[in-house]
């Protein structure tokens, strides 16, 4: 009976773990400088919330826990973990793969905005899930099928109802949400919000409060959902009382902006100063504001 011809032993076969770990420090650096950096459009937006997590330290766990698997078994020289390892590698990366595509589909099919850290981040998991294919001698890539279409759907499953809670949220959520808006937004609005969310900017509210609806009013509908709403009564969507007795709210709305506590309904104007927005201001809704 002939034997089995044994695969040849590449550069990259070599080296394919250490080279996973270079890639996986670079992206936990980026994560990290990430949010060092503060929030972004794309990081701040209801698209990519997941548990409560910010997306860089999502990032930041999930480099992190590709690097130990890549460096984990040359490190405490266990042979033993070498197929449990390449194995994680491969789920791991293909999930990470699978979550950059449906975050370019919301920068640029959604946001409109991109973002280049998440962009290289996307480049980084792709490079991942290559090496996990090609720098291990597997004995046949049939071994993969399964739990590369298991993770597959379950990581398609998991973004699909991410976006749909991101676009009605109250169905998926108990307690009252606020009225609807009903007025449009223009360029202006939707950049103002924009630029809102990517410094950090929180508005502060309830779901009862006239006042609040008035100011959502003048965003329009399109730019507000761009905003970070902060519900403060406890019988509303996602309510976070604690986060509003933190912030010492003692009325609604109250707006936070660059360190500075803003009570009552604020013009557009007031916003865009107060924020150092720089960007175009031909507001559809006006109001006297504060």
């Amino acid at each position: 009976m002939a034997r089995k011809r044994k695969q040849p032993t590449t550069w990259l076969h070599r080296n394919s773990r250490y080279l996973m770990a270079g890639v996986s420090a670079a992206g936990l650096l980026l994560a990290i400088g990430c949010m060092a950096k503060g929030s972004s459009a794309l990081a701040g937006s209801a698209y990519v919330q997941l548990g409560g997590l910010s997306l860089p330290l999502l990032g930041a766990i999930s480099y992190l826990l590709m690097g130990v698997f890549a460096i984990g078994p040359v490190v405490t020289k266990n042979k033993s973990l070498e197929g449990p390892t390449w194995l994680g590698l491969f789920i791991g990366s293909t999930a990470m793969t699978i979550f950059s595509g449906y975050l370019l589909y919301i920068m640029f099919g959604v946001l409109q905005e991109p973002c280049v850290p998440c962009l290289l981040s996307a480049v980084l998991a792709l490079g991942l899930w290559v090496l996990s294919l090609m720098g291990n001698r597997w004995e046949s890539f049939g071994q993969l099928l399964l739990p590369g279409i298991s993770v597959a759907l379950v990581a398609t499953i998991a973004t699909t109802g991410l976006y749909a809670y991101a676009q009605n949220p109250d169905s998926f959520t108990a307690g009252n949400p606020p009225p609807i808006v009903e007025t449009n937004s223009g360029a202006s609005e939707i950049s103002l919000a924009k630029h809102l969310t990517a410094i950090g900017a929180k508005k502060y509210g309830a779901w009862w409060c006239p006042h609040c609806h008035a100011q959502q009013t003048l965003f329009g509908k399109q730019a507000f959902e761009h905003l970070t709403y902060v519900e403060c009564d406890e019988e509303g969507v996602n309510p976070q009382p604690n986060a509003c007795r933190t912030a010492g709210v003692q009325s609604y709305p109250t707006w936070e902006v660059n360190g500075e506590v803003l009570a009552g309904v604020q013009s557009l104007q007031t916003l865009a100063a107060v924020s150092g927005y720089t960007g175009p201001q031909e507001f559809v809704n006006q109001t006297s504001g504060h």
